[in-house]
């Protein structure tokens, strides 16, 4: 391979940044648990979904960095101008982004405490592997901030996705099971995770705001860019970006599904409690050899470490956005210190959280933090869907017909799994 070439692709990868985040928002919960839980249970039965949340729900995700790009500004910019009462798109967001950003933190923390638990061999949720995940991360943000949160991610994406592809090329099913992306079927008793993947898969809507912050600080000419030729590259890159980062999480969630449908479905392993690691990881040694437990559980660690790492930088970015949105004047002293107060309040929950219900099942948090995320995933791709159509002055960044078409369909899927999930938690559908 010729240096040029080299070249070219180490500064295309280094180009990347918010799309890969998106990916490791994605390839943690949702892809680690849900999807092998579903694949152990229903084995192949409930592989539509991966699909189905993965096309229904791709513009929602997509009109965060297109916003970003087509005008320097954030979605949260966007909510702010939604016509009706004053700032009260911005209000709903603030409310829930405290509320989910409280149960998401300790949901996704909890997942990485019980992999790294597994794989030393102690109390899964001792308060040592907690503070320890959340203390590194806290310092990774301290002193590295999004640089060191955009490299980390790479670096932990690329291990995850290779050995991923690793263990599946040998251990791809028939014929057979790739009918289930496209004939759905509903098991009796998968409603709590078709809810769950519904809510989570890829991730929580939520990200498509956070992406829009990523995409202004991993760009910070965009803001300021006045050529609209620099302006129109910039967005094709930033699709792009968000496209390969998408793509990465299809791949791993169908992957995860399709290894458990095949490996364990209808053993007695379980993707249950705080062991579901070393089911995962028998996939791996089972058919690889014993030297690959180290690797999964260390691929396994890293992707839930960039989701812990995401999530606190996320959710803080988005709430001190948010408060100096609605409240201007203090953005200039007080939005850094908005930052940083959020992501240690929620630190500081998430942690006496998790040591408050020692021994509770972390599978099951990320399944009941799952469905809050799916009830408010309506809104937001209908403010997402605002902001593109209505607040892009310049026609060409805005989305085609097939796309708007598309995400009012995804509007109208995501809003009925809510109500179906809904009713079948609160025992009005069985």
């Amino acid at each position: 391979m010729s240096d040029s070439v080299v070249g070219k692709t180490v500064s295309f990868f280094d180009r990347l940044g918010p799309g890969l985040l998106l990916a490791a928002t994605s390839i943690g919960a949702s892809h680690l648990v849900m999807a092998p839980r579903a694949g152990w249970k229903f084995g192949f039965q409930l592989l539509w979904l991966v699909p189905l949340t993965h096309l229904f729900k791709y513009h929602a995700f997509e009109f965060g960095p297109r916003y970003a790009a087509a005008t320097g500004e954030s979605l949260i910019a966007g909510y702010a101008r939604m016509p009706g009462l004053r700032g009260w798109a911005l209000w709903i967001l603030l409310v829930g982004t405290v509320t989910q950003g409280i149960g998401v933190l300790a949901a996704v923390v909890g997942i990485a405490a019980a992999v790294l638990s597994t794989f030393i061999g102690h109390e899964p949720f001792a308060g040592f592997y907690i503070a320890l995940v959340i203390g590194t991360v806290l310092l990774f943000l301290l002193f590295g901030g999004y640089g060191w949160l955009d490299f980390l991610n790479k670096v932990m994406m690329t291990v995850l996705f290779l050995v991923t592809v690793i263990v599946f090329v040998p251990a791809c099913p028939g014929p057979g099971a790739f009918r289930h992306f496209v004939i759905p079927t509903v098991p009796a008793g998968s409603i709590a995770i078709i809810a769950g993947i519904l809510g989570w898969m890829p991730t929580g809507i939520d990200v498509s705001i956070w992406h829009s912050l990523w995409t202004l600080e991993k760009h910070r000419d965009l803001a300021s860019a006045e050529s609209s030729q620099r302006r129109w590259e910039l967005f094709r890159f930033s699709l792009m970006d968000m496209r390969v980062g998408y793509g990465l999480s299809f791949v791993v969630a169908c992957v995860f599904l399709m290894l458990a449908g095949v490996y364990l479905h209808g053993t007695n392993d379980t993707i249950d409690g705080a062991q579901f690691a070393q089911s995962l990881a028998k996939i791996y040694t089972n058919n690889i050899g014993p030297w690959m437990y180290v690797v999964f559980m260390v691929a396994a660690f890293t992707a839930m470490y960039s989701t812990v790492y995401a999530v606190m930088d996320g959710f803080s970015r988005s709430f001190a956005e948010t408060v100096s949105t609605l409240f201007p004047k203090i953005r200039a002293r007080w939005r850094t210190r908005l930052y940083w107060s959020f992501v240690l309040c929620t630190a500081a929950f998430a942690f006496l959280t998790l040591v408050a219900l020692k021994g509770k099942n972390p599978v099951t948090l990320v399944l009941d933090v799952a469905f809050l995320s799916l009830c408010i995933a309506p809104l937001y791709c209908g403010l997402n869907y605002v902001c593109v159509t209505r607040f892009i002055k310049d026609e060409k960044f805005r989305p085609g017909t097939v796309a708007r078409v598309l995400a009012l369909a995804g509007i109208c899927v995501v809003g009925v799994g809510t109500l179906v999930c809904a009713a079948a938690k609160f025992g009005l559908l069985k």
